[in-house]
């Protein structure tokens, strides 16, 4: 069963589909940063409707994508590491320790 609100995903030019953990983004440029030998760029995707805010998220990669302002289509391969803090209730003055997780985006360049 297709959905026909989903875009169909091409593979990449040397006809790899998707692996486990791989995304396709599409969405414009807002702002590019170098930090040591990686490009960092921050993207603001497409919004799924008008009344929805657009997500934004940070794709680092080995090369430049482009220019702030340039839309970019890429397929990303997500990452993260799990991140544990304390957190003290205000009604109860309880300390719990919450889990939570930094997601990363990485350009698949192979």
């Amino acid at each position: 069963m297709s959905n026909p609100q989903v875009a169909p995903v091409e593979s990449s030019p040397k006809g790899r589909p998707l692996q486990l953990g791989e995304a396709v983004l599409q969405g414009r440029i807002q702002r590019v940063q170098k930090h040591g030998d990686t490009f960092v760029h921050l993207i603001v995707l497409p919004a799924p409707d008008a009344y929805t805010p657009p997500a934004t998220v940070e794709v680092v990669a080995k090369q430049r994508l482009g220019q702030a302002e340039d839309d970019v289509r890429v397929r990303v391969r997500i990452a993260g590491y799990r991140r544990s803090y304390k957190s003290t209730d205000r009604e109860t003055g309880e300390v719990r320790q919450v889990q939570t997780a930094d997601n990363k985006l990485f350009v698949v360049e192979d």
